[in-house]
């Protein structure tokens, strides 16, 4: 018997849509709150802490979830910091990486004008960069020039040697910043002897304040992360995976339609026409009137497109400008050479139009070493690129690795 969330995600696409509700009522708040409890497997969120944030928050209002979890990563931070000075590395250590993620909540709604957006952004890379470096092994900022700008990220070696290894590129979607990536699935890499890396493309992390934003053509910023990549001497130029979640499921596989040192690509979910996914999305509708009931009824939710119309380079003023900006965001599927894995949920596999996409994928795609895996609802993992799910989701992606690569 299928719930109402999944026969009104037939027809009219919702990526933030849940089918099991864990705390709020307003959808896309509970997304984003599912989306940090998923972090607790990887060393983010405490459940603890996280629930009683959540008891203190007015269900759906923006500004109220930004105070209640800057409120708790500045607790959790200075609990942290008097760790370290206390000679108790691990505890601070601990502390500052789920500070790190309380920090990265308020991202979630508040708008890019707002004065604090940017020290926000310093709060998260301050307590992410300390915690990081005292990991074993440690993990090491990147930065890739790229068009005037820098491409930042991250790279955390399997072992702490030089030999060359099995590496997972991850690249984030179109709400994301690239420390993100390390709580999504790093931990679940390193314990199967896989580098990790991760990096912010154009449009992502605070690239468009440096004039960086979405674009089409992917593959010409990737190119510069698998040269650097390839540059090292513990990455192996055969093993050199790259995943993609959310728009990164357009990014990654465009990418590997171009780039053939990709050996293997899997994408969460596979988009290669972006344009319909928005067509058939509520964004279209949210314009005039509508929106003005929107911000009053819906407030979360509208704040969340705003910031992906920031990532575009959009004033987020009329948001079917949004959607025409990725008439052009598309590829085929049938020019992936390498072997490819498909991952979806099961609540998003229920939409007419990604289904379709999924299917055609993977009946063209050349390669016989391909796979469609859908995250199963009775399991906690039919949300968007799994993210309630990460345990079950790092499984799925690597037991498909290991297959196409073999062991370490």
């Amino acid at each position: 018997m299928k719930t109402k969330s999944f026969q009104q995600q037939k027809k009219e696409f919702q990526a933030h849509r849940q089918f099991t509700r864990m705390y709020f009522k307003a959808n896309d708040m509970d997304f984003a709150f599912q989306w940090l409890m998923g972090s607790a497997i990887h060393g983010g969120a405490g459940i603890g802490e996280s629930f009683y944030a959540a008891s203190q928050i007015k269900d759906g209002n923006p500004s109220s979830w930004e105070h209640e979890w800057a409120a708790l990563g500045d607790r959790v931070r200075e609990r942290g910091e008097a760790a370290l000075q206390a000679g108790h590395f691990v505890s601070g250590r601990e502390a500052l990486l789920r500070a790190m993620v309380y920090y990265r909540a308020v991202l979630g709604s508040m708008r890019p004008t707002d004065p604090n957006f940017k020290s926000t952004i310093k709060h998260v890379r301050e307590c992410f960069q300390k915690g990081s470096a005292l990991l074993e092994p440690p993990v090491e900022r990147i930065e890739i020039p790229f068009e005037n700008a820098v491409l930042p990220g991250y790279f955390q070696k399997a072992i702490a040697d030089n030999k060359p290894r099995r590496t997972l590129l991850v690249i984030g979607g179109g709400e994301t910043f690239t420390e993100d990536l390390y709580y999504h699935i790093a931990p679940a890499a390193i314990k199967r002897r896989y580098n990790f890396a991760t990096v912010d493309l154009p449009g992502q992390g605070d690239l468009p304040f440096h004039g960086l934003y979405f674009r089409p053509d992917f593959e010409t910023p990737m190119k510069f992360v698998i040269d650097h990549l390839l540059s090292r001497p513990d990455v192996d130029p055969e093993r050199l995976a790259a995943y993609g979640i959310s728009a990164g499921g357009y990014i990654v596989p465009r990418s590997a339609t171009r780039e053939q040192r990709i050996k293997a690509c899997v994408a969460n979910s596979m988009i290669f026409n972006m344009y319909n996914i928005f067509r058939f999305s509520p964004i279209p509708k949210v314009r005039g009137v509508v929106r003005l009931l929107a911000n009053w009824r819906m407030p979360f939710q509208v704040r969340m497109i705003e910031l992906i119309a920031w990532r575009w380079g959009l004033d987020g003023s009329d948001f079917r400008e949004l959607v025409e900006k990725n008439r052009d965001v598309l590829f085929d599927p049938g020019e992936i050479t390498c072997p490819t894995l498909i991952l979806i949920g099961e609540g998003e596999y229920q939409n007419d139009e990604i289904r379709r996409q999924q299917q055609h994928a993977l009946q063209v795609l050349p390669d016989p070493r391909k796979k469609l895996i859908v995250g199963p609802s009775n399991e906690g993992a039919a949300h968007h690129c799994m993210g309630e799910n990460l345990g079950l989701l790092s499984s799925f992606v690597f037991d498909w690795l290991d297959d196409v690569f073999g062991a370490s």
